[in-house]
């Protein structure tokens, strides 16, 4: 960790229990189910037409897309922090898919590719498990995808976690090209700007074709802010658009036929400002592009996920009349897209006549590969060695199920952990002068990762598997100075997760659904009140509401009303300071501590010899004691044994929601 002075001088899932917690492999096969398709007539203008009008007559070929997205290092349906085997997504039980789908293309005399999206080496135990090994063992989950013989994959934001070295290292293993057309870094050797993919196909008068394929790939240019303790002075990022635009119109003069963009961005579904990350939009709406994977957001496309969007056909799957497909994360879904390609005469170019766009999702029968699981086996059982050591002891259980509607005892663990490094780190400085907050997410309360992500640790033994379940990402711990001003927006900014609540509305939601709980600080070292009758100061992408003064009321410090002007030394994550959740980054002097802090490290440390009195008392903010208003909290089916814990709040089970969501509604 880096200390500057003042002046800037430098996941829990519930699963169903099986009896040999070492097996992987499911029993039945789970048949390839199409979720949405979508057909393309060719013609004149509307938002479904082909960008490119086809010739009604000639030859044609088929082409079958395959695609993964966000596979975050779910090789096996595993559950690592409850070390027990689940019935998850997976990379092996993609595979049973992939496997499916290329049968049907050879049958359909289809040629067929497959590609990934990124976000594919770190996001679970084993992810951290590897990064953190010295020894230079053979990464499985590359193995397992050389096995499936993917054509090419792109980076994305999330594969920069654990620096430029260990990412080179992994992607040296690859047999696919691995192109990223916006990043410019001397260590990734192996990553082209662009790939011209040439494959013999078949076509409908059964010749032999070569078609050219064109590959390329972006990061949201965002990463630079949010991975900059592993890119500042090793790699430059480019305005992705920009970037493809340019490589898009050089391929189409090297003679491509048809140019796939791997987006590791997704489509907006609120306006995120000028500073958007998801900008799927505008990359399909390029002139050269002809297929769009998207990713990032782990929602789903097509799908009702991205319903009632300007230029988007949801149902179908195009945008700017362009085919998209966006597969669910950690292997939940194969993204397919059918295109049928037709040459008017062997002089002209091949064009786009018909296309379908499917999600091939997995199920809890869905059969894993054997063989995939097998290429995973030895670093799986390692991980799970590795995470049953003792990291400390907790004397009560301590859950997340209601983290949104009071104080949380699993929030306030993280905020103690992350306020102690800050505070041994800055021990004897002129910093330690300064008084000390600590922000701490509320990522562990359900939201876009449904009703499995919340935690519960039933007291007793920790052992480091909890800890990854306490801390599901690569978060470090920094801190950054910050006057009460500034805290206060931050405050301002985080609530709005909640909804305005109306009185006699019974029914209303008390979480924004547009808003996941990663979103949400809780600042520990003050006290405030939220009052939810009152509209939110900021809208989603975070941009100042003319006319609305906030929710946030009664902030004090030590007992008196918080001073604007008062300078604080605030830890919190590597994340949240590059902007991460769309906040106002911090710039790099009011950054006083950053480099190589993990907080799953500090909660191990903080176990060791934790504070429970003070982590019990913590309670920095609760609701408007006078609002009398209903709102419906949605959270796990497990938290109807711990309503006690809510007493206050007169709970009340109102049935379980399609997602799988338990309804509370709450008097408030």
């Amino acid at each position: 960790m880096q200390l500057r002075g003042l002046q800037g001088q430098w996941l829990h899932r519930r699963v169903t229990r099986v009896t040999n917690p070492s097996a992987i492999l499911c029993n039945t096969i789970h048949p390839i189910v199409v979720v949405l398709a979508g057909y393309i007539e060719s013609g004149e203008g509307g938002e479904a037409s082909v960008k490119t009008r086809a010739p009604t007559s000639g030859r044609k070929v088929g082409l079958r897309l395959l695609a993964t997205s966000d596979l975050h290092m779910q090789i096996a349906s595993y559950n690592y922090v409850r070390d027990e085997p689940d019935t998850s997504g997976s990379l092996a039980k993609i595979a049973t898919l992939i496997a499916d789908a290329r049968r049907e293309a050879e049958h359909e005399g289809q040629l067929c590719l497959l590609m990934d999206n990124g976000d594919t080496l770190q996001g679970g135990p084993m992810a951290e498990f590897l990064a953190g090994q010295k020894t230079r063992m053979p990464n499985p989950m590359i193995a397992c995808m050389n096995h499936l013989r993917y054509d090419c994959g792109g980076l994305g934001n999330h594969d920069c976690d654990f620096g430029l070295d260990y990412l080179n290292r992994c992607l040296m293993q690859h047999e696919m090209p691995v192109v990223c057309s916006n990043i410019r870094a001397e260590k990734l050797r192996c990553v082209q700007d662009e790939v011209l993919l040439e494959r013999e196909a078949r076509t409908s008068d059964d010749e032999t074709v070569t078609l050219r394929i064109g590959v390329l790939s972006s990061l949201p240019d965002k990463t630079a802010a949010w991975n900059r303790h592993h890119l500042t002075g090793l790699a430059t990022l480019s305005d992705p658009i920009e970037a493809l635009r340019r490589r898009a119109a050089a391929l189409r003069g090297k003679g491509a036929d048809l140019i796939v963009v791997l987006a590791h961005m997704g489509l907006s579904i609120f306006d995120e400002g000028p500073e958007t990350q998801n900008r799927i939009a505008e990359v399909s709406a390029l002139e050269d592009v002809d297929v769009v994977v998207g990713g990032h957001t782990h929602l789903r496309f097509p799908g009702p996920d991205h319903e009632d969007l300007e230029n988007v056909d949801a149902a179908r799957g195009l945008v700017h009349g362009t085919p998209v497909v966006q597969p669910g994360a950690s292997g939940e879904d194969l993204g397919q897209i059918d295109l049928q390609l037709r040459q008017g005469s062997r002089q002209e170019k091949w064009n786009v006549a018909d296309v379908t766009i499917r999600l091939l999702p997995v199920g809890p029968k869905t059969e894993q590969d054997p063989q995939v699981a097998c290429l995973a086996r030895a670093a799986h059982e390692a991980t799970r060695t590795y995470l049953r050591q003792p990291a400390g002891h907790i004397a009560k259980p301590k859950h997340s199920y209601f983290a949104l509607a009071q104080p949380n005892p699993v929030i306030a663990l993280v905020a103690a952990a992350k306020e102690r490094v800050i505070a041994n780190a800055v021990a004897g400085t002129s910093l330690a002068d300064l008084p000390l907050l600590s922000a701490c997410s509320a990522k562990l309360s359900g939201g876009y990762h449904g009703p499995d992500n919340f935690i519960c640790l039933t007291g007793g033994l920790i052992e480091l598997r909890h800890i990854a379940g306490l801390n599901p990402y690569a978060n470090q711990v920094w801190a950054v100075r910050a006057n009460g001003a500034r805290v206060l927006e931050w405050l301002e900014r985080s609530t709005v997760i909640f909804n305005t609540l109306h009185p006699e509305a019974p029914e209303q939601l008390l979480i924004n659904p547009q808003v996941p709980g990663f979103r949400y600080d809780f600042v520990f070292g003050l006290e405030y009140v939220v009052d939810l009758r009152r509209p939110a100061k900021f809208d989603v992408a975070g941009r100042p509401i003319p006319g609305n003064s906030g929710r946030i009321t009664q902030v004090t410090w030590q007992g008196k009303p918080l001073d604007p002007e008062q300078e604080f030394l605030v830890a919190t994550s590597d994340h949240r300071v590059g902007g991460g959740g769309l906040y106002r980054p911090f710039s790099f002097d009011e950054i006083m501590l950053d480099g190589e802090s993990p907080l799953r490290r500090a909660l191990v440390d903080y176990l060791k010899a934790p504070d429970c009195a003070a982590v019990r008392s913590a309670r920095p903010w609760r609701f408007a004691q006078d609002m009398r208003r209903q709102a419906i909290l949605l959270t796990s089916p497990d938290a109807v044994n711990y309503l006690n814990d809510i007493a206050a709040l007169s709970p009340e089970t109102c049935g379980v929601t399609k997602d799988g969501f338990l309804r509370v509604r709450l008097d408030l």
